[in-house]
């Protein structure tokens, strides 16, 4: 038995999903026997807590909730020795004279390719993209936008990373997929889950359908064909349309509000290619505001996600709201300031207004403070303070003979550069609260904000030549359709300031 499930943005898809699991398990399937894979390692591990908090199980009985490598990785019992890691791809870049940034953090939980960031991930991520198409490396060159790149510099990249592998005996991610379809075994599965199933490459296909499926009973393909927005990678969205014939849509939307909601649906149906859909938004009216410029958005209160279609874009929108003195969080990058920096900050604020402090906020502290305020011997006394005891300023200024004083200015005190400094400043008097939960602005490119929600979303049309002339426009459209199905409230589209914008 195969079944689709198509889930329009905030339509309770993982809901839906977990609920599957639960009638299963309550039918008297064993969770072991059920496989719930997706493309990402954020959707794997929501569905695998959502589950355990819902079905009160213990992950570890959840054994085939992983991403689609993880599932490989598993199955062909390899250990993380046996993985190119961060240090292997630092060797490499010696050999060849290049970096690799995005490979020195990769974990088993992570995908498949690079992100290029670098001078070396722009070459290997033409590399392992030609290999989850299956196509040659020539072929991936030739459709690379980025000029910069010298084919004869790919063939090295691509023939030291060959022989490299060879001489240590590693694999990659791609491998792990590659020796799984050839392997050909898979454990026997009554139920197999494939969530975000519109974003599988053509090698995770053959994954599913060559190995995974004959030696599963039920299979429920899960994702939204309207957010299919990884062609560039070889995803063709055509795979997951024709799944199979059974097909379940769900029709009713909990996040989208009603203006929103008619939005997206009169966009999305500009597409050639999509599963027709008849669905709907919450009972709230919701709104959309239409700007010039994102300086024009009120973003001083509330919960915002700013959106661009390139992280050029997103950068210059980060260094406006810089200028202007806001606080945010820039996917990828992290915190506008060092969190270190400005948790140092409210520590010595704190002190100053005679609060009493743990032992492990000192030491944090003890890290931060300037050295002419505080001697070796005095840094180190307060790193190992009684953990059992609080203390106040005064405790702190006998114990560590601190050359400061109540009075003195946060950045007299705390290591920070002028620029920093102006920059806090200039954040505090925001009204900004410090760095203790989640961030009420976050920056993001389209792409890497797919999952994501947020009570005010403010969009920017600005698109780049590659993306307005390309010949894939579907693409485009389920790009931005993704970026307008991220608010729960209000909807705030600012217009493309350039000759290369998107047109809703």
């Amino acid at each position: 038995m195969e079944t689709t499930i198509f889930g329009p943005p905030g339509t309770g898809k993982t809901t839906r999903l977990i609920e599957i699991v639960q009638q299963e398990l309550d039918s008297g399937t064993r969770p072991e026997s059920i496989a719930f894979v997706s493309f990402s390692r954020k959707a794997a591990e929501e569905a695998r807590e959502r589950a355990a908090a819902k079905l009160h199980m213990d992950v570890n009985q959840m054994v085939w909730f992983r991403t689609l490598h993880s599932f490989a990785f598993q199955v062909l019992g390899l250990t993380t020795k046996q993985v190119l890691s961060g240090k292997d791809y630092s060797k490499l870049g010696k050999l060849l004279g290049l970096e690799f940034s995005s490979n020195s953090s990769v974990t088993m939980a992570d995908g498949l390719l690079f992100s290029p960031g670098k001078s070396g991930d722009a070459y290997m991520s033409i590399i392992q993209m030609a290999r989850v198409k299956g196509i040659s490396v020539e072929d991936q060159f030739n459709k690379t936008a980025d000029r910069r790149l010298h084919y004869q510099q790919l063939k090295l990249v691509y023939e030291v990373l060959r022989d490299y592998k060879k001489e240590t005996g590693k694999i990659d991610f791609v491998d792990m997929i590659e020796n799984f379809v050839e392997q050909g075994e898979c454990p026997l599965l009554d139920v197999l889950i494939v969530d975000e199933a519109q974003d599988l490459v053509p090698l995770q296909w053959r994954m599913v359908h060559e190995v995974m499926k004959p030696n599963a009973k039920r299979i429920y393909y899960a994702g939204d064909d309207d957010q299919c927005i990884y062609s560039w990678m070889g995803v063709d969205v055509k795979d997951f349309l024709n799944a199979c014939d059974n097909k379940i849509i769900l029709d009713k939307s909990y996040r989208l509000p009603v203006s929103i909601q008619k939005q997206a649906d009169n966009m999305v149906r500009r597409l050639i290619t999509r599963q027709p859909k008849t669905w709907s938004g919450t009972d709230e009216q919701g709104e959309i505001v239409w700007h010039r410029d994102i300086m024009d958005v009120d973003i001083r209160t509330g919960e915002w996600l700013i959106l661009a279609r390139t992280n050029y874009i997103a950068n210059k929108v980060a260094s406006d709201l810089k200028d202007q003195g806001f606080l945010y969080w820039r996917e990828g990058s992290g915190w506008s300031i060092s969190p270190n920096v400005l948790s140092g900050i409210e520590l010595w604020l704190d002190l100053c207004k005679g609060k009493f402090l743990s032992a492990a906020d000192l030491k944090k502290l003890s890290t931060l403070l300037v050295s002419e305020v505080i001697t070796k011997a005095g840094r180190k006394q307060l790193a190992n303070l009684d953990t059992e005891q609080t203390y106040d300023w005064y405790d702190i200024r006998k114990l560590c003979e601190l050359d400061a004083h109540m009075e003195d200015p946060w950045h007299k005190v705390i290591k920070v550069s002028d620029r920093e400094r102006i920059y806090i400043t200039s954040v505090r008097r925001m009204g900004e609260s410090i760095l203790t939960g989640t961030p009420r602005i976050k920056i993001s490119t389209i792409h890497k904000a797919k999952g994501g929600e947020a009570d005010n979303v403010a969009l920017l049309l600005d698109s780049s030549r590659a993306c307005v002339e390309s010949r894939d426009q579907d693409s485009e459209i389920r790009t931005f359709y993704v970026g307008l199905t991220r608010a729960r409230k209000s909807l705030h589209i600012v217009e493309s300031q350039s000759y290369y914008g998107f047109q809703l």
